[in-house]
């Protein structure tokens, strides 16, 4: 900062003092004036926000403007009414603060329409403008204090490197800037390839994957780059640390790569059908380090990737969503054959479930000792709705239709 600036800035802050320390009531009123707008432009930013209808927009608008706005016209209101109390280098050096940080939430304002982050990220996106404009602050009004200039202007050792305080809040702020970008980048490409009618799910959401790691990698090494770290020295200490961490953490990789198998050969997929001899339920979101199952039980089970590699599961739904199911029936010797058939068959074909193409069938499976065992299969296209329910529901039709027939299970 120049000379001249710091002067100027020496000067006003100094007049801002006397006013408190030579004029006590002058100060009083001063600060007074300024919280009463505060409190009157907050009063009229919360009757404006139950105003309806709002847009996003226009809400965003006036979480950030309004009430800093308000405050600076109630506040140049009282200046100009009470001229003679409140012309003074106190409300001078009040208003400039307002207009500074109305500007840094012009700034903060602006990149949230831009690039519409989602909180967490918005919160931090709001936070980070006062954060920025209390360091600016102080960075400024420190020109004429001897201890934070010292403070700002001092430089610290990094190992070889030296930084200052300065440096260090400036590499914060750019750093949290790229941030921002690179998770609307991510998002943005995220939505695009969703929308990509062209590309298979599983595709898709691998494609996201690779395209979020790659952002976030170029990310870390723009923000390790401007914080003057040698690259070259910390590619050797990578090195050296990928070995420790592939030898401590094979299971997490054998993870990561099983995932990205999966989502580029497609043998599972975000809504298909799976039974194991644990588990059975329907996928629900895929990773690049798990799976998500939701089971018939309504539990929702979290399998690392290469474990769904490396065991044998079943995909109901991989080629169609058609799935076969059988179960039997016994009767005594003695029954009607032809009358156990036909009621067994009528109670399978009433089942909205059963497939008509191809019709379920009946089978005289066995007969041992003086029984008949009698086999239903039938085809279903909702195999993620469950079995036991359809196959519950044939069996109680089934046998209130041999009561009423007198027809014997064995």
């Amino acid at each position: 900062m120049e000379k001249e600036e710091a002067d100027a800035i020496a000067a006003l802050a100094n007049g801002a003092f006397d006013v408190i320390l030579q004029t006590p009531l002058v100060g009083f009123l001063s600060i007074g004036a300024l919280v009463l707008s505060f409190v009157i432009a907050l009063f009229i930013t919360r009757r404006l926000k139950r105003v309806r209808p709002i847009t996003s927009r226009i809400r965003i608008v006036i979480d950030y403007l309004s009430t800093l706005v308000l405050a600076i016209l109630i506040m140049f209101a009282f200046m100009r009414t009470f001229s003679g109390t409140l012309a003074n280098p106190l409300v001078f050096v009040l208003g400039g603060l307002l207009l500074s940080f109305l500007v840094v939430r012009l700034i903060g304002m602006i990149v949230e329409l831009i690039f519409k982050p989602h909180d967490p990220l918005r919160s931090i996106l709001r936070v980070s403008s006062v954060l920025f404009w209390l360091t600016l602050l102080i960075y400024l009004f420190g020109q004429w204090n001897p201890t934070v200039k010292g403070f700002f202007d001092a430089e610290y050792a990094i190992g070889d490197a030296k930084i200052s305080a300065f440096a260090i809040l400036t590499i914060l702020f750019f750093a949290a800037i790229i941030i921002i970008v690179t998770i609307w980048v991510s998002e943005a490409s995220q939505r695009y390839l969703h929308k990509r009618s062209g590309l298979q799910p599983n595709l898709a959401l691998a494609l996201e994957r690779i395209v979020s790691v790659t952002i976030w990698v170029i990310a870390a090494l723009m923000i390790v780059s401007m914080a003057g770290i040698n690259l070259t020295a910390l590619a050797a200490f990578g090195g050296a640390l990928g070995i420790g961490l592939g030898l401590g953490f094979q299971k997490l990789a054998a993870s990561y790569i099983s995932g990205l198998i999966l989502l580029f050969e497609r043998s599972v997929r975000v809504g298909d059908n799976l039974v194991s001899d644990r588990i059975t339920g329907k996928v629900t979101e895929m990773t690049i380090r798990y799976t998500t199952i939701h089971t018939t039980d309504g539990l929702d089970v979290l399998i690392s990737n290469d474990t769904l590699i490396n065991s044998t599961i079943f995909n109901e739904t991989l080629s169609d969503n058609n799935v076969r199911l059988e179960f039997p029936v016994t009767v005594a010797s003695t029954t009607d054959l032809y009358a156990a058939r036909s009621i067994f068959l009528a109670a399978v074909e009433k089942q909205p479930r059963v497939m008509k193409d191809p019709p379920p069938q009946i089978y005289t499976a066995s007969i041992e000792n003086k029984n008949i065992k009698l086999l239903a299969r039938f085809w279903i296209n909702d195999p993620s709705n469950g079995r036991i329910g359809i196959i519950s529901d044939i069996n109680e039709t089934v046998l209130d239709e041999y009561k009423k027939k007198g027809i014997d299970l064995a």
